[in-house]
């Protein structure tokens, strides 16, 4: 289950674009339709409050063990969740809502067939005649990573000859239809419950997320605008509102928005935490990582925190708190069943290399690319890695195996590949490789002055001059040659020494003063000019 959990906490989609169906169902007591609402509206911990004084007065209540394990479900807790609907299950015995529920976990988890087997028991022991149970049921199958969209739809249907005016089978209707990419149907069945209330903010809710898969962003932040006119205290309306300013790169208006959200949910622990991740999903890493230590210090049980500090401290450079919160991560990840994702292994790695444990790191980014080979990045990671530990061989393979991979390397690729080349006394393919930097960057210095470097190598005694036209762009492109003087020295040497080799005197002279300019106690240029007075 943590794993589940961890995967939809880290997947920015889950984390911020997919909303559970939190439905409403009219109960008779007042104080479980506010808790039902709480949880609607997101505020998890204000839900759990109420269902707990519940249940101190009734005890054997198995709707409310129900409710209670769906409110921590929603929240993403699903340890929590499984205590109270197997709990449920032991004092109401008889209650179907506690078997959808243990059902429910299991459709999570992938385990179809024993999840089938508990929601057909629900399912007898209503007669199928119960609306609710019909929509929980099919809301897991919707909305599980394992789905059984068939099975949902005909118990909708079902729910929808029961009750044909609840505009909540309509909203369940409209999200299977979104699963199978029927916009037209989806839309229908939404309006259709919005037709049934009008006031319902979930409707237009789904209707904005409907335009925002659409990419039509202006008509999604329209209904969630109408949304929170509505019903101005209806969180998840300024939560997709911040998204789509994200997405906007409207920065300001996204953290208002999600603010309000916050200010909403109760500024409750979870809708803090989304936030933090929404703040690291924003770039902002100094604040997400000021938030995420505020809330460790509350409550150390979610792992996935510790993964993205140690992502957001690789990235403001705080290297060593990084390893402590990677390391952490990895450490906890087995007795908590936590996927490891590629990302995970990528991170410690660059972490590692950045603390100078270069040997680990390859282990590490090795490992990130064999889960998931479209990250060819990585390759060019390993490749500088290899740079820094010398061994020049394995520099090459790494670049050999993204152009296998990619059959393209950008220019930094083709540099690093041929300085490693060069190292190695492979001077022809140094020069292929700064050929292929000087194509794809024609205006950057460096590329030239290491062309210039390995035709040097080519043509050890300059009578042919490989390295002139190189060496005379390098100078062209260099405007601070006080900063670059020792590359610049290097430059105009080699030119002097090839003039005066063909004794061309006039530039020889002409290229010693211009060194002698730059560096005026220059050996070589002061010993030059006064062999050619």
């Amino acid at each position: 289950m943590n794993s589940f959990k961890n995967k939809r906490l880290i997947n920015a989609s889950l984390i911020f674009f997919s909303l559970g169906i939190l439905m409403f169902f009219p109960l008779k007591a007042q104080t479980l339709n506010e808790a039902i609402k709480y949880t609607e509206n997101e505020q998890f911990e204000s839900a759990t409050r109420v269902l707990k004084n519940l249940l101190k007065a009734q005890p054997s209540n198995g709707d409310l063990y129900y409710y209670m394990g769906d409110n921590y479900f929603k929240n993403d807790d699903l340890d929590s969740a499984s205590y109270y609907f197997t709990k449920g299950n032991e004092v109401a015995p008889q209650n179907a809502l506690c078997f959808v529920g243990l059902g429910q976990l299991l459709q999570y988890e992938g385990k179809e067939k024993p999840a089938q087997e508990l929601f057909d028991k629900s399912l007898a022991m209503t007669g199928s005649k119960n609306v609710t149970i019909l929509l929980k049921i099919s809301e897991a199958l919707i909305k599980a990573p394992k789905k059984n969209l068939d099975w949902a739809g005909k118990l909708i249907e079902s729910a929808v000859k029961l009750e044909p005016k609840n505009p909540e089978v309509y909203i369940l209707q409209g999200d299977l239809y979104l699963e199978k990419a029927d916009g037209n149907n989806a839309i229908s069945s939404y309006k259709r419950a919005q037709d049934l209330d009008k006031k319902s903010v979930k409707a237009i809710l789904r209707v904005g997320q409907l335009y925002g898969r659409a990419k039509n962003y202006n008509l999604a932040l329209d209904k969630y605008q109408d949304a929170a006119k509505i019903d101005s205290t209806f969180a998840p309306a300024y939560r997709e509102q911040g998204e789509l300013y994200y997405m906007a790169k409207q920065y300001d208006k996204a953290k208002s928005r999600y603010k309000r959200y916050i200010e909403l949910s109760g500024n409750n622990f979870s809708a803090r935490q989304r936030y933090a991740s929404f703040l690291f999903l924003n770039k902002d890493y100094k604040e997400s990582l000021a938030l995420f230590n505020e809330l460790q210090a509350i409550d150390t049980s979610k792992n996935f925190v510790n993964r993205l500090m140690a992502y957001s401290y690789y990235e403001v450079g705080d290297y060593q708190k990084g390893l402590q919160s990677i390391n952490l991560f990895f450490n906890r990840a087995p007795a908590e069943k936590t996927k490891i994702l590629p990302s995970d292994y990528e991170y410690r790695g660059k972490i590692n290399s950045k603390l100078g444990k270069d040997s680990l790191a390859i282990i590490d980014i090795e490992e990130a690319y064999k889960l998931d080979s479209t990250k060819t990045d990585l390759l060019s990671e390993l490749g500088l890695i290899y740079m820094r530990l010398k061994d020049y061989n394995n520099a090459v393979k790494s670049f050999e195996r993204k152009q296998t991979a990619t059959q393209k390397l950008n220019a930094n690729d083709y540099f690093t590949m041929g300085r490693a080349y060069y190292f190695n006394k492979d001077f022809v393919n140094a020069d292929t490789c700064f050929g292929s930097v000087i194509r794809l960057q024609n205006a950057l210095p460096i590329g030239y002055l290491w062309r210039a470097k390995a035709c040097v190598q080519l043509d050890p005694d300059s009578k042919m001059g490989l390295a002139k036209p190189y060496y005379e762009k390098y100078i062209e492109l260099t405007t601070d040659t006080k900063k670059f003087q020792k590359e610049v020295t290097e430059a105009y040497e080699y030119l002097g020494y090839y003039y005066m080799l063909n004794k061309d005197n006039a530039m020889a002279k002409e290229t010693w003063t211009k060194l002698k300019e730059i560096d005026p106690s220059n050996i070589k240029a002061q010993e030059a000019l006064k062999n050619l007075k």
